[in-house]
């Protein structure tokens, strides 16, 4: 080709692309002449950037939607009206509100510098996490650099970082910070560091001058209680302060003093210590009123706790939260107390009275938490609605320590329970598998509760419940729990002895004239036998979501004295030793029963038979067949040797002094008297086999025969009783 005509095209080309350049730029002058026209453009430019402002931006998160529905915000969401038109554009660039916030962990120095230049003397939101390993040298000193040219213009600051890059960052802040209302300081380190990572804020910082600052918060650092800058504050939060930096009671009350406008106050192992060995006073010479705190939260050792409670009077008090350790294995640090916890659990400040509690327990720790509001902790089924109203609690009290002797968790429970003014209770939920309530703390907590409506419990909870209705002497005069409408059973297997139990209790209800409406069963494992017999006595019977998956897999068996299929006993199944002490209530005197059940006489013995006299309660069971051939399962011949009596012994080589210890539950049956049926309550028991009769059982080495003596007082027994469905 020629050079001269490959020139020429060239040439021509880029005429070309001029040409199109410059028509671009024609037609976006077009353009912005005729965005122009529009009606919105003709808004003065300071409305349109003060329309701008509403957009979620990373100072108001709240705002936007995908807050609100629990994802991540966009910070830089705002941007998009930038790209709109060249009008709008220029309005967002040039408003330094927008350029206000920097977040030094997401963007680079030239970065942040970049948008710090276009946020001009606007009010700063700044945060910074300062990794180590992922910031050099030179990235930190420009951090640096940018918060000592801008401490001014700082309203918010909250920095996380290493305790050696955070104690050289507050070295830098000398100057006043007249514009600063939030701080936030987290010194950040390994929990088993070898090194200290305390930090201690010096009292050159900000030259003790932030006369805005109201919210404050410190995690593991240190700061002096005669700090100017505690001085005003609406919310203040520190969290574990070293030993040395503990206030003494005196100092700390007079920083109070300083602190009118508090609202908000958390202290976690920051408030003065106690004085080993010392009572708490009975009467403090000197207190602090706080007028306008509305929210306590405190934590630390149980004597550290009572002694900030004792000297303080809260007024406007609407939330405690109260989580301490206790010292002492018997918990008799917890009882001296508690009467400071109660006196700030309600007051005249609260417009309703504590109508809702929530208990959990355990072998190293008691928990409790109280509303104002009624029904609110029925919530807890659904684990989102119950994170949302957890906070809202008037009264949370935990208190914890590993080495209790056993049943001191229970003790502070019912301690704890008894001093929180709880007269007015509407709602009770226990939904843990240890109960802190026996029967005996039912019979003794029962008698508060006249407005009492809804009982939401599991497994253990649910048995000291039933045992105390069964127990209730005040027939239709004076029932325990008048008002009592709704009982929810959480995650509880209905087997033939619990449903049999509960069916006493609930009929015992209706004799009073105090009915059940509700049974909720929806979380529970059960048979429709079982439904079928609750649903006699109760109206409305929510049956278990899975009730045909149940029937279908779970372990079930048919039970005489009851006359349908159950869920299998707990006791029948492999059960840690302490699920079996929680679930079984030892208050019952068993060897009373015993002694007055049983006889000398009254012994089965396989030395002394012709084979013939068999007796009817054994025919009635079925035990033998037609030929005589002897038919049993370990579960029948439980049931049969405590049918009759408390205490077994079986006179034989193998078996000589072993006693059956009977547990003791009611059944529906029924009497002939004078040919008439009649029903009745009855005992019946539930064999707690010895381990030596277990292992007999399971090989199917057991006594084939009865004694004459045993088969008459047998026979007596099956045509006195006729079990009833």
């Amino acid at each position: 080709m020629d050079p001269n005509q490959a020139n020429s095209r060239e040439y021509q080309q880029q005429a070309i692309d001029a040409e199109i350049k410059l028509l671009e730029g024609s037609i976006r002058a077009l353009k912005l002449r005729r965005n122009a026209l529009t009606p919105i453009s003709s808004l003065p430019t300071e409305v349109i950037a003060t329309v701008f402002t509403f957009l979620p931006t990373s100072r108001s998160p709240l705002l936007s939607p995908l807050t609100m529905l629990g994802q991540r915000p966009d910070h830089l969401a705002w941007l998009r009206v930038a790209h709109v038109c060249h009008h709008w554009r220029e309005i967002a660039l040039n408003q330094p509100l927008f350029w206000s916030h920097v977040n030094f962990t997401t963007l680079t120095s030239a970065g942040a510098a970049g948008v710090l230049a276009r946020a001009k003397s606007a009010p700063l939101h700044l945060e910074a996490r300062v990794s180590v390993g992922r910031w050099d040298d030179a990235r930190f000193c420009g951090f640096q650099k940018e918060l000592q040219a801008r401490v001014s213009h700082i309203c918010h600051l909250a920095i996380s970082a290493e305790h050696f890059h955070l104690r050289k960052t507050l070295e830098g802040l000398v100057s006043p910070a007249p514009t600063l209302e939030y701080f936030s300081l987290f010194s950040d380190g390994h929990w088993n560091s070898p090194i200290s990572t305390q930090v201690f804020i010096p009292d050159t910082l900000f030259d003790g001058t932030a006369p805005r600052l109201s919210h404050l918060q410190l995690h593991k650092c240190d700061i002096s209680w005669k700090s100017p800058l505690l001085k005003g504050l609406k919310y203040l939060e520190i969290h574990m302060a070293s030993i040395d930096a503990r206030p003494s009671l005196s100092d700390w009350l007079c920083a109070l003093d300083e602190m009118s406008q508090l609202t908000t106050l958390g202290l976690h192992s920051a408030s003065p210590i106690a004085p080993p060995g010392a009572l708490l006073p009975s009467g403090v010479e000197r207190t602090v009123t706080l007028t306008s705190l509305a929210r306590l939260n405190i934590s630390a050792s149980v004597r550290d706790c009572g002694l900030a409670l004792a000297h303080l009077l809260l007024p406007a008090l609407t939330q405690l939260c109260f989580s301490s350790s206790s010292c002492s294995r018997d918990g008799s640090d917890v009882q001296e107390i508690l009467p400071y916890v109660a006196r700030h659990a309600h007051g005249p400040q609260d417009t309703q009275p504590l109508q809702s509690v929530l208990v959990s327990n355990d072998k190293t720790y008691t928990s409790m938490r109280v509303w104002i509001e009624p029904n609110i902790d029925v919530v807890s089924h659904n684990p989102i609605n119950f994170s949302k109203v957890m906070p809202s609690a008037r009264v949370t009290f935990s208190v914890a320590n590993k080495d209790w002797f056993p049943g001191t968790p229970a003790e502070i429970f019912e301690a704890a329970l008894t001093a929180l003014p709880v007269d007015s209770l509407v709602t009770f939920t226990s939904q843990v598998r240890t109960s802190p309530l026996n029967t005996q703390s039912w019979l003794r907590q029962a008698p508060r509760w006249p407005l009492l409506q809804q009982l939401c419990l599991a497994t253990p909870a649910a048995r000291g419940f039933t045992e105390m209705l069964l127990e209730d002497s005040g027939e239709r005069e004076c029932p325990l729990l008048p008002s009592l409408t709704n009982l929810i059973l959480v995650d509880t297997p209905l087997s033939a002895r619990r449903t049999l139990r509960l069916c006493d209790a609930l009929m015992k209800r209706v004799e009073q004239g105090v009915p059940l409406e509700t049974l909720d069963l929806r979380t529970c494992l059960a048979t429709s036998r079982a439904i079928e017999l609750l649903s006699e006595i109760v109206v409305d019977v929510l049956d278990p979501e899975n009730l045909k998956t149940v029937e279908e897999r779970a372990r079930t068996s048919f039970y005489v004295v009851a006359r349908g299929h159950f869920v299998e006993d707990d006791l029948d199944s492999s059960r840690a030793d302490e699920d079996v002490h929680e679930d079984y209530d030892y208050d019952f005197d068993y060897d009373q029963f015993v002694d007055n059940a049983v006889s000398d006489d009254e012994v089965w013995d396989n030395s002394d038979s012709d084979g013939d006299d068999r007796g009817g309660l054994a025919k009635s069971f079925g035990w033998w067949d037609q030929q005589g051939q002897f038919l049993y399962d370990a579960t029948s011949v439980r049931y049969a040797f405590a049918e009759r009596w408390g205490k077994v012994v079986i006179n034989s080589m193998d078996y000589n002094n072993v006693e059956i210890q009977a547990r003791l539950f009611r059944l529906r049956v029924q009497t002939t008297t004078a040919g008439t049926p009649q029903t009745t309550n009855a005992r019946h028991s539930d064999a707690l086999v010895s381990s030596n009769l277990k292992s007999k059982l399971s090989n199917n080495d057991v006594p084939t025969t009865l004694t004459a003596s045993g088969a008459r007082k047998a026979d007596n027994v099956a045509h006195r009783i006729n079990l009833l469905a």
